[in-house]
């Protein structure tokens, strides 16, 4: 029989997609707030081409940039930040309609995830509605795809912040 331990660490996690580049230093500044430093961010990518799923309700240009954060957190209460991020969400809305999306997740020495409020085959339910979809496996010294891996976290860019993030959390847990 295997012991119960301490739930794993890892570095919290924010992909954030908006419809007007100025509210990126607004949300940036209320995560580090809330949650701690930027460790690691990309640039400001361009989205809209990327996907229409957001465009009805956000728009036609949108930009989308990643963030991995610092300190070191526990695994223990993870699907705490979806609800948080629905609620930033829900601040920034007009009219029913967003103007940020916010997808928060954690990556581990050996995955990482994505936390949604949708279920589906290949997501784990965790609480209080939140699942979370395990994204990419780190496996052979690489993170590695799965077939249900969203185009932009197979990205150079995304993928180099993942493993910087990676370096950083296995370097200091």
């Amino acid at each position: 029989m295997g012991k119960i331990l301490k739930a794993p660490f890892g570095l919290l996690f924010f992909a954030i997609t908006v419809n007007d580049k100025n509210l990126f230093k607004i949300i940036e500044k209320i995560i580090t707030k809330k949650y701690g430093n930027i460790l690691f961010e990309s640039e400001i990518l361009n989205f809209d081409e990327k996907t229409n799923y957001y465009k009805k309700e956000m728009g036609e240009k949108l930009w989308k940039k990643y963030y991995s954060l610092e300190p070191i957190i526990s695994l223990e209460n993870i699907f705490q930040y979806k609800h948080d991020s629905n609620e930033l969400e829900d601040q920034f809305s007009n009219d029913n309609k967003r103007n940020v999306n916010i997808d928060p997740g954690y990556i581990t020495l050996f995955n990482f995830s994505l936390l949604t409020t949708k279920g589906y085959s290949h997501r784990i339910y965790l609480e209080k509605g939140i699942y979370s979809e395990i994204t990419l496996i780190y496996k052979n010294k690489k993170y590695e795809y799965l077939p249900w891996t969203y185009p932009d976290y197979k990205s150079d860019d995304v993928l180099k912040l993942l493993e910087k993030s990676r370096i950083f959390l296995k370097n200091n847990i």
